[in-house]
């Protein structure tokens, strides 16, 4: 659900590089999640069935919280990690910083060619049908290519639970895209150039059982989350966009996803250079979600 032809202002290149991480203050119409207000666009959407906070959920079996192993479990923050190599075969063929357009040089775009959307039209509804469609990267579309997730530092509710109309069987490993974003309290960018920031992820996946759902909580601690990075359009091969996002995911080998039909995400932002540096300063952050996708799935 990336409309970029929806938008109603043309934004000068000049202002690609800046504004894609931070907090938008061009209006598009009709599009939700695009206020000019930066609290307003967090997408805090959970299906009730699902939530583990909510009384009267179908979660009737609960694993203990799995904290990812580096090692056993392969986990990248980088496709050119060696552990990402382990995970898909066709590694050798992909072009991470392409996705609205095809390289030149034989290699195919990473996002659309792991697309949830390519794999089932199932995943081309809804809002969070932007998280599916293959866009890894900002490319001036703003909220339109986002999905902008609020820490639990903010609130212990904070996050997001997806529920599939479809079952899987054969997820192999797990991918998401993304930086941080910091605003001021008065909801205006801080001109503060490149902020990184260390988060702790908290994943849920959802498996169906005869009685409702089964919860398997995840955890894994990612450092130096590029944050107020921009985007990287108009350079050749894109080449800033290594620095500007974070490509994370796992191999799924130890992890039971038979069934598997619901995600759920939280964070919580355990540090960031600008607050380490300025402690009283009242400051807003979000992770801004590009991509998701459990690649060369099936499902039924």
């Amino acid at each position: 659900m990336k409309l970029s032809q929806l938008k109603l202002l043309i934004i000068a290149p000049a202002l690609v590089l800046t504004a894609c991480g931070y907090g938008l203050k061009e209006v598009y119409s009709g599009v939700p999640y695009n206020s000019t207000v930066f609290t307003e666009n967090y997408f805090n959407v959970w299906k009730d069935s699902i939530n583990p906070n909510k009384e009267g959920n179908k979660i009737t079996v609960k694993k203990d919280t799995y904290e990812l192993d580096e090692e056993k479990d392969n986990v990248f923050t980088s496709l050119k990690d060696v552990s990402f190599k382990n995970c898909d075969d066709n590694f050798t063929s992909y072009a991470y910083t392409y996705d609205k357009d095809e390289p030149t040089d034989g290699t195919v775009a990473y996002g659309p060619a792991v697309s949830m959307s390519k794999l089932d039209n199932s995943f081309n509804y809804g809002v969070s049908s932007k998280l599916f469609d293959g866009q890894m990267f900002c490319n001036g579309d703003y909220q339109n290519s986002r999905t902008q997730v609020e820490p639990t530092n903010q609130g212990s509710d904070k996050g997001f639970g997806l529920l599939f109309s479809k079952e899987c069987n054969d997820a192999t490993y797990f991918m998401m895209n993304f930086k941080c974003s910091l605003v001021g309290q008065d909801d205006q960018n801080l001109e503060i150039g490149m902020v990184y920031s260390d988060l702790t992820l908290h994943l849920g996946f959802y498996l169906r059982n005869d009685t409702g759902y089964t919860y398997i909580p995840l955890t894994y601690k990612v450092n130096d989350v590029p944050t107020n990075s921009g985007d990287d359009i108009f350079s050749e091969g894109h080449a800033g966009r290594w620095k500007m996002y974070t490509c994370f995911g796992f191999k799924l080998d130890n992890i039971d996803t038979s069934r598997l039909i619901g995600f759920s995400l939280q964070y919580e932002k355990t540090g960031d250079t600008y607050s380490a540096l300025h402690p009283d300063v009242k400051t807003y952050h979000a992770m801004m979600l590009y991509e998701v996708s459990f690649p060369h799935t099936t499902w039924h």
